[in-house]
């Protein structure tokens, strides 16, 4: 048994002396209740009750006799188990917690910043999956369509896929529809979606993204930081939307 594994079982609902015995066990593969006991320093009087309840949550199994033994079950069986139970579980809770929702989600009011890059990313997965009919993407920068590709590419089959940028050939081997800007589109991407101080003028846009004219979201660096602004539910972005497809139409 090595110590950094009783965490690991702890986190599986385990107590101290159950990942010790469970440990034990694994590394005797079989054993008798007094093996473990001398094994694993877990107190000859509880020794019996774990190995019961272990038997009963379906890790170890037992093979009477006198005295009786206990091996360990196929780990990846097991741990497949508890993996499937655990998000089963999850998906349980969360419908459950959804359902107790009686008001109608309220639209935000403001725009709202991120600054976790896991906030950042999540919100952009969240954003690619629950797109139905059309997003803009104003970019700044190839290396965000690049980073994306394998995300935004299967987009271009199931909605109205707008990629709009300065300079096309800065864009060449992106496989795309990709949008060279034009007209009032020029002067979007000449600007800042996201406001924000310079941090040693190293500020760099990535992206403005629009979808289903209700979503917006802009990414910028700035040194080292990267963060991102977010809205919903405004008007102004499904006018700023549609405008912009109606530029990128015009002959």
């Amino acid at each position: 048994m090595t110590p950094e594994i009783i965490p690991g079982l702890r986190a599986l609902g385990m107590n101290e002396y159950e990942a010790s015995v469970y440990s034990t066990l694994v590394g005797l593969q079989k054993a008798t209740a007094r093996d473990i006991h001398e094994v694993s320093g877990v107190p000859r009087g509880r020794i019996y009750e774990i190995l019961n309840d272990l038997a009963r949550r379906g890790f170890i199994g037992v093979e009477e006799g006198s005295p009786a033994s206990y091996y360990i079950l196929d780990i990846d069986v097991v741990f497949d188990r508890l993996k499937d139970d655990y998000v089963r579980s999850l998906d349980e809770t969360r419908e459950a917690l959804k359902s107790l929702s009686v008001k109608p989600r309220l639209a935000p009011d403001s725009f709202f910043i991120l600054r976790s890059g896991w906030a950042i990313e999540n919100h952009i997965t969240s954003l690619f999956r629950r797109v139905k009919r059309s997003m803009v993407i104003l970019c700044y920068n190839p290396g965000f369509l690049q980073r994306y590709y394998t995300i935004i590419k299967p987009l271009e089959r199931k909605i109205d896929l707008y990629v709009v940028v300065r300079r096309r050939e800065e864009y060449a081997g992106i496989r795309l529809p990709i949008y060279e800007a034009r007209r009032t589109v020029v002067d979007l991407l000449d600007s800042r979606p996201v406001n924000g101080p310079m941090m040693d003028g190293l500020r760099r846009e990535e992206c403005a993204i629009l979808v289903d004219g209700r979503d917006f979201l802009a990414i910028a660096t700035a040194g080292s930081g990267r963060h991102a602004v977010i809205g919903s539910d405004m008007p102004i972005i499904g006018y700023l939307q549609k405008t912009i497809v109606e530029r990128l139409r015009e002959v």
